[in-house]
């Protein structure tokens, strides 16, 4: 992938990015970086030689092994759905609030295949080793838990009853639909 007779250059690192399937924020992850740093060097510089040999010779490494999982690969949805569920009653509809997301987020990762966000995929990736990490009823347990917590974030942010109404957005919402913040305003006149 990377020629021998030449230095690891910028346009480098976005190839081993897109080798191993990653987003922006997981390969800078993988490589250490910061997401300025990343753009010093891949946009602003692509053609330039990687001036820190460290980083130079990491890269190199993953071009050369790309059978390596360097992110552990994040469950699908539906796979941690099916796990939660063999130890609690999770509503589908409901789902997508144990991450965080409005519920009609569980229809679109569940019936379209829409990917979560990354921050959603990693939270889904540590509930499923804690899960796995557990016997069935500890499981039941942290499932539980886990809900209180979901719960208690949610009324500290103002939002009452997450789970019964599945929205994390205190805006009111009217009888057709739009928050009130959407209404036409009207002028007295």
């Amino acid at each position: 992938m990377i020629p021998e007779n030449r230095p690891v250059l910028g346009r480098d690192l976005d190839a081993v990015r897109q080798e191993f399937g990653l987003l922006t924020n997981d390969i800078i992850w993988v490589l250490s970086m910061s997401i300025t740093r990343w753009t010093q060097i891949v946009r602003q510089a692509p053609d330039e030689p990687v001036k820190d040999p460290t980083l130079a010779l990491l890269v190199r490494f993953l071009a050369q092994h790309p059978e390596l999982a360097v992110v552990p690969q994040q469950p699908t949805p539906a796979e941690l759905f099916e796990l939660m569920n063999e130890s609690a009653d999770v509503e589908p509809k409901r789902f997508a609030t144990y991450f965080g997301a409005e519920s009609s987020a569980a229809y679109r990762w569940m019936k379209t295949d829409a990917r979560p966000s990354s921050t959603v995929s990693r939270l889904m990736h540590f509930m499923k080793i804690a899960m796995l990490m557990q016997g069935p009823s500890g499981r039941s347990q942290m499932l539980e838990n886990w809900r209180k917590t979901v719960d208690q974030e949610a009324k500290a942010r103002g939002v009452d009853n997450v789970f019964k109404t599945g929205r994390w957005s205190t805006t009111p919402i009217l009888d057709n639909g739009a928050p009130h913040s959407e209404l036409p305003r009207t002028t007295a006149g």
